[in-house]
């Protein structure tokens, strides 16, 4: 209530290109600094029992994690441990640098809780990521999402080797990837969303994981509004290439059908650029995830991104059939103490319905 009433209004008269990685820097410094680190984790997170979770034979606190595209340089992990992420995921990485998009890279919609975001994969390249994240000493586990870089000479089979040197370069850095193809605000699109184009890239990711014995458990990230005859297509690929499942979802792609979602539609201009994240992914990828778990019988894992504001969000995505959720966007609008105030929520309501642990209280609701 205190970040609501008077510190966000003070920060949101800064764009957030400027203040993004003024706040993301501080808070990090502060988590490294021993007696004040220890006092914003004790207040901040919430270890219970019920919260830990095992996927894909990674242990998990919580399962509330940071998406990708907040970390996107593996800067802040002492910062995301501290204050209260169960994981985060790293990224995109990408093969090469690429200073982002032309700014501005986003844009607030303060009264729809949504952001306009068009970064355009902005990443320092795989090999400084990789470097700074050799050199980190969290135990918190992490994901590297992995991406092409947003270069004009990056497509097709380019595209697919960038792929593969960063799966590779990052094989013994993070708990798990995830193989983004979701993000609309690159230069050709997402080429990588159409299954025709998918296949290759799968098979050389599977040749490269045997050739190099990448054992950690690999996920694809697609967008909510992926048409269902597309993703049944994206579906088969998955498991004949035996992936571990799939991250539902990013950013709504389709601006035309954002905007349609928004409740202040007036509020947002359809020539901006970039996809729109927050309050108007959350249905649409709520029911993605609902209809994955039923369409495989629960045998894919699932991480639920999209619009998740309250522990009562989480939940629904994990009755849904997510295992573990991931959230920007609400602790950009929320502050710091939201993952705390999402666990707390999410542990009532566990135990409210008697579920003992989150792996019983996946996919309830899919049936």
């Amino acid at each position: 209530m205190l970040y609501r009433r008077f510190l966000r209004p003070i920060l949101y008269t800064i764009p957030p290109d400027t203040i993004h990685p003024i706040v993301a820097h501080g808070s990090e410094w502060a988590a490294r600094i021993p007696g004040v680190g220890h006092a914003i984790r004790a207040g901040l997170r919430v270890d219970d029992p019920v919260l830990q979770t095992t996927v894909d034979g990674v242990a998990y606190q919580n399962p509330v994690g940071l998406s990708a595209g907040f970390d996107k340089d593996g800067q802040f992990l002492h910062f995301e441990e501290t204050f209260g992420f169960g994981f985060a995921e790293i990224g995109s990485i990408t093969g090469r640098p690429y200073p982002g998009n032309p700014k501005p890279w986003a844009r607030r919609l303060v009264r729809n809780d949504a952001l306009v975001v068009n970064y355009g994969l902005k990443s320092q390249g795989v090999e400084a990521v990789s470097q700074r994240l050799e050199r980190s000493h969290v135990l918190m586990p992490y994901g590297i999402s992995v991406a092409k870089s947003n270069l004009p000479d990056c497509f097709g089979d380019t595209a697919i080797a960038d792929y593969v040197k960063v799966y590779v370069r990052t094989k013994n850095l993070g708990q798990y990837a995830t193989i983004n193809l979701s993000c609309p605000n690159t230069a050709d699109g997402t080429p990588f969303s159409e299954p025709k184009a998918l296949e290759p890239l799968l098979k050389a990711l599977v040749e490269a994981r045997k050739q190099h014995d990448i054992r950690k458990p690999t996920y694809l990230k697609i967008n909510p509004d992926i048409e269902r005859g597309k993703l049944d297509r994206v579906l088969g690929l998955v498991q004949q290439y035996e992936l571990q499942g799939l991250v539902i979802g990013n950013l709504v792609k389709d601006k035309a059908r954002g905007h349609a979602l928004l409740d202040y539609p007036e509020d947002h201009n359809l020539s901006w650029p970039g996809g729109i994240s927050g309050k108007p992914t959350r249905t649409l990828s709520t029911e993605l995830i609902r209809y994955v778990y039923g369409k495989t019988k629960g045998r894919m894992t699932i991480i639920g991104v999209g619009g998740i504001f309250t522990g009562d969000h989480a939940y629904e995505k994990i009755r849904a059939g997510a295992s573990l959720v991931q959230l920007i966007t609400g602790f950009i609008f929320g502050g710091p103490a939201t993952i705390r105030t999402i666990n707390k929520r999410l542990l009532f309501l566990l135990k409210r319905d008697g579920f003992l642990t989150i792996q019983k209280a996946v996919g309830v609701d899919a049936s």
